[in-house]
């Protein structure tokens, strides 16, 4: 349960301190990172949101609390697998909380070839990932 609880926090410190450093010291402006893209603060909206108008706070928070028992419980199940429960919960609480007080999110990673992104983002997907693998493991030793 350590690694959960660290991992969450760690990115949800991390990614909020990083944005607001970034908004003051970017503010509208771009800073290039050379062929690859630029930095830049973009407003996006997280999926939720995405299916229509503004998110229903009720139906965000009610499924962050399931997906947070279930990783917990799987955590808990694996605890060699928790720090990937706790990046995977870090991110999204990090983007729920930002979608609302602010109605969505800011990303500020801009690259040519990918949509824009953020730190919340890098830590979803290796958290659903190490998931995905932990379960995938776990299931092959069950059958064995």
């Amino acid at each position: 349960m350590g690694g959960l609880a660290a991992g969450l926090l760690l990115v949800l410190f991390a990614d909020q301190v990083l944005k607001r450093a970034l908004r003051r010291r970017l503010g509208p402006r771009s800073v290039p990172l050379g062929a690859a893209g630029h930095l830049r603060m973009v407003k996006a909206r997280i999926w939720l949101a995405r299916t229509g108008g503004r998110p229903n706070p009720t139906a965000m928070w009610t499924l962050w609390l399931l997906a947070a028992g279930a990783m917990a419980l799987f955590s808990a199940l694996a605890p060699s697998w928790g720090w990937f429960a706790g990046l995977l919960l870090g991110g999204s609480l990090s983007h729920g909380l930002e979608t609302s007080l602010d109605g969505g999110v800011s990303d500020y990673v801009c690259l040519r070839f990918w949509p824009a992104f953020n730190l919340a983002d890098v830590a979803i997907a290796v958290g659903a990932v190490g998931v995905a693998l932990g379960t995938i493991m776990a299931m092959k030793d069950l059958w064995s």
